[in-house]
């Protein structure tokens, strides 16, 4: 009878050691998906809260913004209404200051080209005047090389 009852007892702590095992991980499973929920929960009622501060805040800055629009609005209408000829010289005054400046740049453009171009005709002739020499003298030097030693040249 010893023998008999030795196989069952081993097989009762295996059995017993895997049931406590597959018991601990339902339980932790169980206690897992009970703090998720919890934190679930608490997240929505921060996100409940955080939409409500952050609609708040965009509110008031579109508030502000319309507010600060306005203001801006009424004191440039105030300022062309009380300044309405000082504006229209202003704006008078800088339609000149353009039409001066381009004249200028147009000026100072025709200025340039004409200075290039004088330049280049200028460089072309002293180029000319130095080049002709020296191709004179290397043509000499060529020819009478070729006179006295035609050797050279076969």
């Amino acid at each position: 009878m010893n023998e008999s009852d030795q196989p069952k007892k081993e097989e009762n702590p295996l059995m017993k050691g895997w049931n406590d095992f597959v018991k601990n991980i339902n339980t932790g499973f169980q206690q897992f998906q009970e703090n998720l929920q919890n934190q679930l929960k608490a997240n929505q009622e921060n996100l409940e809260k955080n939409k409500q501060n952050a609609s708040k805040f965009f509110t008031k800055i579109q508030d502000d913004w319309n507010k600060k629009v306005e203001n801006w609005n009424k004191q440039v209408q105030d300022s062309q209404l009380k300044n309405q000829s000082q504006w229209e010289a202003t704006k008078q005054q800088i339609r000149m200051d353009i039409e001066n400046w381009e004249d200028k740049r147009r000026q100072d453009l025709k200025d340039g080209l004409k200075w290039w171009s004088w330049q280049s005709v200028k460089g072309a002739y002293l180029f000319l005047l130095i080049m002709i020499p020296i191709i004179i003298v290397l043509f000499l030097v060529f020819y009478i090389i070729s006179k006295f030693f035609p050797f050279l040249f076969q």
